[in-house]
Formats: C-alpha cells, structure tokens, sequence
C-alpha cells in the first residue's frame, strides 16, 4: 500500500472499533555485522502503545502514514503535532532501541578482545 492507502485503511479499521482504539508499534531489529555475529531483539521494550483514531490529521510526514492517525495517550496529542520534547518523552521505545545497539556493541567488541 502507499501511505494514501495505509491512512484509507487504518481509518476505516478505527471507525469499525468506534473511532478510537488502543494500538502498537511492534518493532524488530536484526542486525547483521557478519554470519558470525548477529543480534535480533522483538520484545516490548521497543513497541509503543497509542490510539489509532479515525479522523484523520490533514498533515502527512512521509513514510510514516500513520502518524495522522495515531494520538499519544499521555498528551492526547497526534503524533504529526507532538514537539521535539514531546515526542522524545512519548516515543519509549527510542531507549530500548539505545540499549540494544549500545549492548551490541559492547558484545560484538567483547568476541574480539
């Protein structure tokens, strides 16, 4: 789907649940240095929980389409309308995107000492 698409998609999926839902951003990483070292993380430290909402924001930030449909629950705020300092406290999962990197790392450097 394009983002038009997603946002058509999402919405009419938010109007059937009443308008409003609670959602998640299930991320996942994979990262590949080398067939010898590799790390995956999927776990709840990189997933963020919102409400996907029906009516749509008229602004779009490409590649992420549902950025006009998704409130954070803390401000009622869309996610297109959050400031940097907002978006830096509503966005939970950027630390355990941090610690995985930083852990991977620390271990990759640790298999070479």
């Amino acid at each position: 789907m394009n983002d038009e698409e997603m946002i058509n998609h999402y919405r009419e999926l938010s109007a059937e649940l009443g308008g409003r839902a609670v959602a998640h951003y299930r991320n996942a990483i994979f990262l590949i240095l080398s067939d010898g070292q590799k790390r995956c993380l999927i776990d709840d430290t990189i997933e963020e929980t919102f409400y996907l909402v029906s009516r749509t924001h008229p602004a779009r930030v490409g590649g992420f389409p549902l950025n006009s449909l998704s409130v954070d629950i803390q401000s009622g705020k869309y996610f297109v309308d959050l400031t940097d300092e907002e978006r830096s406290s509503a966005y939970h999962c950027r630390n355990g995107f941090r610690n995985f990197f930083s852990e991977a790392i620390r271990s990759f450097g640790d298999e070479h000492s």
